[in-house]
């Protein structure tokens, strides 16, 4: 296997991967998602204090937003491996990740659907695809 190929490969899986997870918690039904960001908000506070258990609103926004800041910076990853250099391929299928996360939630039990979730998950893929961007400009001026 070329050395190209090879990433190609890893850089897919790694992208199937991080999508399974992310559609996997939209899966959840509401009081196991509730219950994963409780864990989540105690480990938190061990760390940042007690006032993050009453910020849970905020935390599962940023959540969502960083999950799909990964998936844009592999989808970014991806589209440089396939030649694909531009950012306007991976915010599509990155747009298209966040409206089917929103629309598995429709079939999850006490799950809602929300079109600002749909916003902030693409604002973290904008985001990703940016940082990926910088960093491997950076890199190559080098």
């Amino acid at each position: 296997m070329k050395h190209t190929a090879k990433k190609k490969a890893i850089s897919g899986i790694f992208l199937l991967l991080w999508l399974g997870f992310i559609w996997g918690n939209s899966l959840l039904p509401g009081t196991d998602s509730a219950a994963v960001s409780g864990f989540v908000g105690e480990l938190l506070s061990l760390v940042f204090g007690p006032w993050v258990l009453e910020a849970t609103y905020l935390l599962r926004k940023l959540a969502h937003f960083t999950e799909f800041a990964l998936l844009g910076g592999l989808l970014a990853w991806n589209g440089k491996l396939w030649q694909k250099p531009g950012a306007a391929l991976p915010a599509l299928v990155g747009l298209l990740a966040a409206m089917t996360d929103e629309s598995i939630q429709l079939l999850s039990p006490g799950r809602a659907s929300m079109v600002t979730d749909v916003w902030i998950d693409f604002a973290g893929v904008v985001t990703g695809i940016t940082i990926y961007r910088l960093l491997s400009r950076r890199k190559i001026t080098r």
